[in-house]
């Protein structure tokens, strides 16, 4: 008998994620507005190569320690010169062009970070990363759960099972699409958990088909653009998840 896909972290895990974000950004301002924190580090905190740090701190918390390292290199070369304006003596080598010149190296260094989970997705059993341009593909698993992760590229699937159990969809500078209109939903509630950073993803689903979103969203958004008539009150798909600079559209 089959059972509904049940989501690895519980509903509220990103959200926890979230609000402790939230909680250590009050701490750091109200450090500053009372001196416990030297004001020059201002401008290394609150700066936009954080925003970087963060989003490691994000994949680090959904085990995506690939990304996870590439956010967080990204983000530590980019506030090497802040750091060198408030500390000369601990930077000193750390000119005000260091970005401009070595940026190079830095692409150097997510390439191997890049081309080694390639590969070691390619060694692990049952990979489901794909790292071509555009992937098209009809999806079939006898459990009726779907797991797809695509990073730099682009996905496009058909679920045939005559069963949708859930799952779980992953795009990282990439698209997925993926196709429900050939499938049924179990009764119950039923889960898919969805994550994009700079990428999108896009669910052709039945328009009698009832859906929740809990997507929480950083500068993202999701949108059903279906007409939906007589929804099957019995049957729910919800959609949970993050979408970090990235969208969800349902068709």
């Amino acid at each position: 008998m089959e059972t509904n896909f049940k989501p690895r972290q519980s509903p509220n895990s990103q959200g926890i994620v979230f609000g402790v974000l939230l909680i250590l950004a009050g701490l750091l301002f109200l450090s500053f507005n009372f001196g416990w924190i030297e004001p020059a580090l201002k401008s290394v905190i609150f700066s936009w190569p954080m925003i970087l740090i963060v989003l490691s701190i994000i994949s680090f918390s959904k085990k995506d320690y690939s990304f996870g390292f590439v956010w967080l290199i990204a983000g530590v070369f980019f506030l090497l010169p802040r750091l060198s304006a408030v500390y000369p003596d601990t930077f000193g080598g750390i000119s005000n062009d260091f970005t401009s010149v070595y940026w190079p190296l830095l692409l150097i260094i997510l390439g191997i970070i890049i081309v080694f989970s390639v590969v070691a997705g390619k060694n692990r059993k049952g990979g489901v990363c794909s790292y071509r341009s555009v992937e098209q593909q009809s999806t079939e698993n006898k459990d009726g759960i779907i797991s797809k992760s695509v990073t730099f590229g682009g996905s496009e699937s058909i679920f045939l099972d005559p069963v949708f159990n859930g799952g779980n969809i992953s795009a990282v500078f990439g698209g997925v699409v993926l196709d429900l209109r050939k499938t049924t939903l179990p009764e119950g509630e039923t889960y898919l958990d969805i994550y994009a950073v700079f990428g999108g993803v896009e669910l052709y689903i039945p328009d009698n088909w009832l859906v929740e979103t809990r997507v929480q969203t950083v500068l993202g958004g999701v949108e059903d653009k279906r007409f939906v008539s007589q929804p099957d009150q019995s049957r729910k798909l919800i959609i949970q998840g993050s979408l970090t600079f990235g969208g969800c559209s349902i068709h």
